[in-house]
C-alpha cells in the first residue's frame, strides 16, 4: 500500500467522520429520536434511527467516492463488489451510552485491504477526541500516542464494557478479574483508546462483531500495543477480544483467557 494512496483514504475517512459526528452532536441528549431492540443471534441489542441515518450518510459518500469498494456496516449489512478494499462502519459504538446522554459513545470507521485493517478512525465528538493511525503511528487528534508498560495483573487497569458479555462471569471474575488492580466498566470502544494512549493497560470483551473492533486494531497496533482473540489469533477469528499495551501483560491475559472460550 503506497503512502500516497493511504493518505487519500485517510483524508476521506476524516471527511466522512466529520459528517457522522455532526449528526451525533446534533442529536445528543435529544428526546426525539427513536430507539428499539433488535435481535442479534440469541441476544437483543439497542439501536436508534440515528444509527441508520449515520450509516446511510457514510455509505452514500463511500459509494460516490469509491464505487468499486466493498462496504460492511452494523445496521445495513454488506455490499460486496469483489474489491480488495472494504470499508467497515459502526455508526454508534455504545448506543446505550448515546441514548443515556453519557459521552462515551463513538463513531468507528475502518478500511480493510485484503486481510489487513490498514486504517482506523475512532471519534468521540463531545470530548473532541479523534483517534486514528497513519504511517506506523497512532494519534489522538494531532498528537502521537503510545501505550504504557504493565507486566502483571496486580498492576493492571482493565476496561470491560459490561458483565453481561460473559456467560460464565462468576467463574472468570473469581479466577482472573479479581487479580487486576481494578476494572473500569462501561467504556465500549473508548476503553481501547485509553489503552492506546497509555492511560489504562488493557481491554477484555466477548460477543464482539468485527465492526466493533476493525477500526481499533490498527490504532492499538500502531500505538505499540497488541490486540487479538483470547487465544491469540487475529480479531474476527471468534467473538473474543483482548487488547493490551504491553506484550508481557498480553501473554499473561491470553494464557488465562483461552481457557474460557
Amino acid at each position: 500500500m503506497q503512502k500516497k494512496n493511504l493518505l487519500t483514504y485517510l483524508s476521506f475517512a476524516h471527511y466522512v467522520t466529520d459528517k457522522a459526528t455532526e449528526t451525533l452532536i446534533n442529536n445528543y441528549k435529544s428526546k426525539s429520536f427513536f430507539s428499539s431492540k433488535k435481535k442479534v443471534a440469541s441476544a437483543y441489542e439497542l439501536v436508534t434511527d440515528i444509527d441508520s441515518q449515520i450509516e446511510n450518510t457514510v455509505r452514500k459518500h463511500i459509494i460516490k467516492r469509491f464505487p468499486e469498494h466493498n462496504i460492511l456496516g452494523e445496521e445495513l449489512g454488506e455490499v460486496n463488489s469483489n474489491s480488495d478494499f472494504t470499508w467497515i462502519i459502526d455508526p454508534i459504538d455504545g448506543t446505550k451510552a448515546f441514548v443515556s446522554g453519557i459521552p462515551v459513545f463513538t463513531f468507528l470507521l475502518s478500511l480493510k485491504y485484503k486481510n489487513n485493517y490498514i486504517l482506523g478512525v475512532v471519534d468521540q465528538p463531545l470530548l473532541k477526541e479523534r483517534y486514528w493511525n497513519f504511517n506506523n503511528k497512532a494519534y489522538l487528534n494531532k498528537k502521537i500516542i503510545k501505550t504504557r508498560k504493565c507486566q502483571s495483573f496486580l498492576e493492571a487497569t482493565i476496561a470491560i464494557t459490561e458483565p453481561q458479555m460473559f456467560s460464565d462471569f462468576n467463574k472468570i471474575n473469581n479466577n482472573i478479574f479479581r487479580k487486576f488492580n481494578f476494572i473500569r466498566w462501561g467504556t465500549d470502544a473508548l476503553g481501547y483508546m485509553r489503552c492506546a494512549e497509555g492511560i489504562i493497560d488493557g481491554v477484555i470483551e466477548r460477543n464482539i462483531k468485527i465492526w466493533d473492533v476493525a477500526a481499533i486494531e490498527p490504532i492499538i497496533n500502531n500505538a505499540g500495543g497488541i490486540i487479538s482473540t483470547w487465544d491469540g489469533k487475529k480479531i474476527g477469528s471468534n467473538d473474543t477480544v483482548c487488547a493490551s499495551g504491553d506484550k508481557k501483560l498480553h501473554n499473561l491475559l491470553v494464557n488465562s483467557l483461552q481457557n474460557y472460550i
